[in-house]
């Protein structure tokens, strides 16, 4: 399931409960609880576990303006990701908060960055839509750039249709460096969603599609569990990269080239779930997802 399914699935008001528990992370991580992480859950840069949230709401909600605000959010998400009509509304409403967050320094001592959303229809949608859409949040308003990159939704794990084919990789790839072109003076960031570990061909230097990739998303639950133990039905399936056929953690890259998107905490397992896998971004919630 990705992002955007799970937001229409559980509905507004429970996606606004799982944003909050988001942001409340970066504060509980970063401003209070030391954590004992294994070697392989902490960055291989030092960074550690960095927060990410997803921001799909309209300007004015409280979500929205609580981490805008320094008393209510003391310590903002390193990344937002904005969503207005999947990235086919008029994105430039919510130009004025993207800046206001763009101000404020995250607990890595840099500024946030809020990137847009974009759907990509698993490789399917045409080149010229997506751009359509990227061109919404990356266009020159009222004399600047409202926004550092794009989030890219329903990405796929192949590198082509056919083995051999570097077709979708090849795609990815062109949208990248697509957003470099409208926003060549911005430290940007691309985001890569595929939801499971992704094939080394998007990783590839030269070729790199993305400076993210979501190589995981689902429950928590699941998330402690390894896929080989249950017959592959789900869980953790034993790295975030696919090299020659195999599972890779992918610790000959740094860990801030992952994101995990975690559904279903509790107090019960919350701990071992933030100490556990190879990565740096994090979203976690306490809510479960959705029947599909």
């Amino acid at each position: 399931m990705h992002l955007q399914k799970y937001l229409n699935d559980t509905g507004k008001n429970n996606m606004k409960s799982a944003l909050k528990i988001c942001s409340a992370m970066t504060a509980c991580l970063f401003a209070g609880i030391s954590f004992t992480a294994s070697t392989s859950a902490m960055a291989a840069s030092g960074r550690g576990i960095e927060i990410s949230v997803p921001a799909y709401v309209f300007p004015g909600d409280p979500f929205l303006t609580d981490i805008e605000n320094p008393i209510k959010t003391p310590v903002p998400p390193s990344v937002v990701v904005v969503n207005i009509a999947n990235g086919d509304g008029d994105v430039s409403i919510l130009d004025k908060d993207a800046d206001i967050l763009r101000a404020r320094i995250a607990a890595n001592g840099e500024h946030v960055k809020v990137i847009g959303y974009v759907y990509t229809g698993h490789g399917t949608r045409p080149d010229a839509e997506i751009q359509a859409s990227i061109d919404r949040y990356l266009t020159e308003r009222n004399g600047k750039i409202h926004y550092d990159g794009i989030f890219f939704d329903e990405g796929v794990a192949d590198c082509g249709p056919t083995p051999g084919s570097m077709v979708w990789r090849d795609k990815y790839r062109a949208l990248r460096e697509y957003v470099w072109s409208k926003i060549p003076n911005i430290s940007d960031l691309v985001v890569n969603n595929i939801g499971t570990a992704v094939s080394s061909c998007y990783l590839e230097r030269g070729h790199r599609t993305a400076d993210v990739f979501i190589t995981f998303e689902d429950t928590a639950d699941h998330y402690l569990v390894n896929a080989a133990n249950v017959g592959w039905a789900y869980g953790w399936g034993g790295g975030n990269v696919i090299v020659n056929g195999q599972y890779s953690l992918g610790t000959q890259y740094d860990s801030s080239s992952f994101w995990h998107l975690v559904y279903g905490a509790n107090q019960a397992n919350w701990a071992s779930v933030i100490n556990t896998r190879f990565r740096s971004f994090f979203c976690l919630t306490t809510l479960r997802m959705a029947e599909r």
